[in-house]
C-alpha cells in the first residue's frame, strides 16, 4: 500500500538554512526565493562568491521540484547544476525564481534566474534533478 503525503510546507517569509535564504513564493514548478548579501560571503575580488549565488538558484530549483513530487511521496536531488554569472554582486537583496522545464517519470529539468533590486539579471542556472521513490 502507498501513502500519499501532501506537498513539502515551508511558510512564506521563514529564513531556511545557515545562508538566510527566505522562501517568498513557492507552487506547483515554481519557487521565489531571496538572499541579503552579506559581507562576509564576499569572494577575494569583493564580490559575492559564486558559491553561494549557485546555492541560491539550487534551493530555488530543488523547492520547485519537491513541489510537484512530495505529494506522491517521492523526493528529489541536483544530477548536475550548470550556472553562469552574469554580473558582480556588491550589496542588496536577491532573488531567484525557479521553473520546472521539465517532469518525467525519473528525471526534472528545472531552471533559475537571479536578479538583483534593480532588476538586473545577475545569475541564471539549469540543472536536472532525479526524482528518488
Amino acid at each position: 500500500m502507498s501513502t500519499v503525503r501532501p506537498p513539502v510546507s515551508v511558510p512564506a517569509g521563514i529564513v531556511v538554512g545557515p545562508l538566510g535564504f527566505v522562501l517568498k513564493d513557492g507552487s506547483d514548478g515554481r519557487s521565489v526565493w531571496e538572499y541579503r548579501v552579506d559581507p562576509a560571503h564576499f569572494n577575494l575580488n569583493g564580490t559575492l562568491h559564486g558559491g553561494v549565488m549557485m546555492a541560491l538558484l539550487d534551493t530555488a530549483m530543488g523547492f520547485a521540484v519537491v513541489a510537484r513530487v512530495a505529494g506522491a511521496g517521492r523526493f528529489n536531488a541536483a544530477a548536475e547544476q550548470s550556472t553562469r554569472f552574469l554580473a558582480p554582486v556588491r550589496a542588496g537583496l536577491i532573488t531567484a525564481e525557479a521553473t520546472v522545464l521539465k517532469l518525467g517519470k525519473r528525471q526534472a529539468v528545472v531552471e533559475s534566474r537571479a536578479t538583483d533590486e534593480a532588476g538586473t539579471l545577475v545569475a541564471v542556472a539549469s540543472a536536472t534533478h532525479t526524482i528518488l521513490p
